[in-house]
């Protein structure tokens, strides 16, 4: 006897190879989501600029087909491909992931308090920085247009971060776990409570090599991130 399942179960089955679980195909589709809305984004600001995906392609050392993918949200970039294409249309980082790009507008989070002196962000109204799979890098400050940025970082063992320079200063406090920072070929090792300030225009880097989840507060300015 054969038995028939409902076009729903059906659905399910296809996605998941079993009925009823959608678990899998909800995390997908977040990160597919999120290379959408990204790629949305950076196509935006390159037309404002009137580029060509040739011109960015070539200023940042990847390929056109590469930069066309990753505005059809068909490749997630890594961290330093991001920073390339965000320096090279002039805007921080955290512009590119902004709802609200496509109008050239700095993002705007959700504020639970304010005034015209304070301003409060509170736990869960944090813009995240980044996509899926890589360093979770989550915005503090208000906004991007202050003249020092906030960031909460999270590091899941064994997670090291791409190599970055840039103009100005940053400071870097251990909130959990063990960080090891290299500045230009120096190595500091970083256990919680302990804080360093480097020159950004050094190359630096940061990776969690224990076994153990750390978190970061880094402050930057002027903010680049």
């Amino acid at each position: 006897m054969q038995t028939s399942v409902a076009p729903a179960e059906q659905e399910d089955v296809r996605s998941n190879g079993r009925p009823g679980n959608t678990e899998h195909g909800d995390s997908r589709d977040g990160r597919d989501n999120v290379r959408v809305a990204l790629g949305r984004n950076i196509r935006a600001l390159r037309r404002e600029r009137g580029l060509s995906t040739v011109q960015v392609a070539r200023a940042i050392g990847v390929s056109p087909s590469l930069i066309s993918q990753i505005e059809r949200g068909l490749s997630a970039p890594s961290l330093d491909v991001l920073h390339s294409i965000a320096g090279y249309l002039g805007v921080p980082v955290g512009v590119l992931f902004a709802p609200d790009a496509e109008t050239n507008v700095a993002p705007q989070p959700m504020i639970a308090q304010a005034s015209p002196r304070a301003q409060v962000v509170r736990r869960g109204q944090r813009k995240t920085l980044g996509l899926p799979g890589s360093v979770t890098y989550e915005l503090l400050s208000p906004d991007l247009k202050h003249a020092i940025e906030l960031i909460w970082v999270e590091f899941a063992p064994g997670q090291e971060g791409p190599i970055y320079s840039h103009e100005g200063e940053e400071q870097m406090v251990v909130i959990r776990g063990q960080m090891h920072y290299w500045v230009a070929g120096d190595l500091f090792v970083l256990d919680a409570g302990d804080a360093i300030t480097i020159d950004a225009s050094q190359p630096h880097r940061a990776a969690n090599l224990g076994k153990d989840p750390a978190v970061v507060v880094a402050a930057i300015t002027p903010p680049s991130f």
